[in-house]
């Protein structure tokens, strides 16, 4: 095969669009017969986001200017679901893009889209306009796709959707933006936080990886909240409750996507929780530039190695405990095993009461004592030598303990465990699918998707949505699941 033509590419465009103006400019009659000249399988679905397997011919074609590897970074989705994630498992999902294979969608943190809406390519209507008169013809950016980004981040304009698709549903075809976008209709903005928003996301994911970085980014967060309100004096403790309040505050005017609920900032927090939208919403709240949040680093020293210095400094002056407690607006009760070099070894905290009489409640003695039956009623539901396994959630280890709602959230070690081990709901249905295929052929029955439907009393779809944790449990059982589906 000869290519005669074959455009370059534009900055921040989607690698799809560089193949759909390609598509465009060479006159295929049909996108099957374009399909076979750039992809080594022709029967591939076009990939919007990321890239497919081209054929060598057409990768030295696209990579001309630049490797494959500067070609991912500024050219596809990945920067957008891999920056937060922890160190080994984005090299592992970059690696695997740059080798065009199809394992990157279970190591990204792509989220699924809520209520089951349908994805489209979007565009803005003023860059569409700037791109006409500078290149021509306009394109499909990469900014424009950013998941629960609803604004253009250079101009803060709502972005109009295209009628392509982004699923699996749409049926295979290479679609130039230039053939979408026909006129500019009526241009809205968002509202000033929305535009601050917007702008510091594009920041962000337009900014250079730091592949190498392994600083997590809910510790990097957590080290930003020294010295705030936010955290006890010694650093340890957040008060997550005042966070959320005064987060959710800051943002009431913001519609559309974002956080909403403390257990989702706690868990971005505590480092279960990567996308890049909600990590950016909570760097932004905190007033941490995105350079900062793109090259994030730690401290040299934690807060509370800062403030015990600073007891042991004051101690080798002579001073005491309760004018070192004064001094630093600290705890009498903290400072003195600090200066005994005892602190978290046991607790000199002295039972108070009420004036009413009623013993004041020790929620750190509490958690200790939960913590146990936490692990426990956790591995209670995920199910024990064949038991059907059960969502690991807030909600049900609540009940199995009997707790009343919004207990757990008193008990911050025990509310870790559970967000270390909580499930989507789509992760929940793996465990099901595991365990119905397990139990089948444990009773020698075939196993069929129908039975493993019945079993589980799960849908196609959810079968489907199952697929990507499915992976990540057992390889085999999702690769069987996959053909049941396929040929269904």
């Amino acid at each position: 095969m000869g290519i005669a033509y074959f455009p370059e590419i534009y900055p921040d465009e989607l690698i799809y669009s560089l193949l759909a103006r390609f598509h465009q400019g060479c006159g295929y009659s049909n996108y099957i017969f374009c399909a076979e000249d750039l992809f080594i399988n022709k029967r591939a679905r076009p990939e919007i986001e990321f890239i497919n397997e081209l054929k060598p011919e057409i990768l030295q074609l696209v990579c001309e200017d630049m490797s494959i590897e500067r070609l991912i970074e500024k050219h596809t989705m990945f920067p957008y679901y891999a920056r937060f994630l922890p160190k080994e498992r984005r090299i592992k999902g970059f690696e695997a893009l740059c080798n065009m294979s199809g394992d990157y969608s279970n190591l990204l943190a792509i989220s699924k889209q809520k209520n089951g809406e349908a994805r489209y390519l979007r565009y803005c209507p003023l860059c569409a306009k700037e791109n006409r008169n500078v290149y021509g013809e306009t394109y499909w950016h990469r900014a424009h796709q950013m998941m629960g980004v609803n604004f253009c981040p250079k101009h803060g304009c709502s972005l109009m959707n295209s009628s392509i698709m982004i699923n699996a549903k749409a049926s295979p075809n290479l679609t130039p933006a230039e053939f979408e976008v026909k006129e500019i209709g009526n241009i809205t903005y968002g509202n000033e936080l929305e535009i601050k928003l917007v702008k510091y996301i594009g920041e962000v994911f337009q900014a250079d990886m730091a592949m190498e970085n392994d600083v997590e980014a809910g510790k990097f967060l957590h080290s930003r909240l020294y010295g705030t309100k936010y955290v006890s004096v010694r650093g340890e403790q957040r008060n997550i409750r005042l966070f959320a309040d005064e987060f959710l505050t800051f943002y009431e005017s913001l519609s559309g996507e974002g956080l909403s609920e403390l257990w989702q900032m706690q868990k971005i927090f505590n480092g279960y929780r990567f996308n890049c939208f909600e990590v950016c919403q909570m760097a932004l709240f905190q007033e941490i530039s995105s350079e900062d949040l793109c090259n994030m680093k730690l401290p040299d020293k934690s807060q509370e190695q800062i403030f015990d210095e600073k007891v042991k400094k004051l101690q080798s002056q002579g001073l005491k405990y309760p004018e070192i407690a004064k001094r630093l607006n600290a705890s009498y009760n903290v400072v003195k095993p600090i200066g005994e070099n005892s602190y978290g070894k046991y607790s000199h905290k002295k039972e108070t009461h009420r004036k009413c009489g009623v013993k004041k409640q020790d929620w750190a003695e509490i958690d200790k004592a939960t913590l146990p039956l936490v692990k426990k009623a956790i591995k209670e539901l995920q199910g024990q030598e064949g038991d059907r396994p059960r969502r690991v959630n807030m909600a049900a280890v609540s009940k199995i303990l009997g707790f009343p709602d919004k207990r757990l959230q008193l008990l911050p070690k025990s509310t870790e465990v559970v967000m270390k081990y909580y499930e989507t709901q789509e992760q929940y249905w793996a465990k099901e699918v595991v365990w119905a295929v397990n139990k089948l052929e444990n009773e020698g029955k075939n196993v069929s998707q129908n039975q493993v439907r019945r079993l589980t009393n799960m849908r196609k779809d959810n079968l489907i949505a199952s697929l990507p944790h499915l992976e990540v449990i057992d390889s085999d059982i999702a690769e069987m699941i996959a053909k049941m589906l396929l040929h269904s």
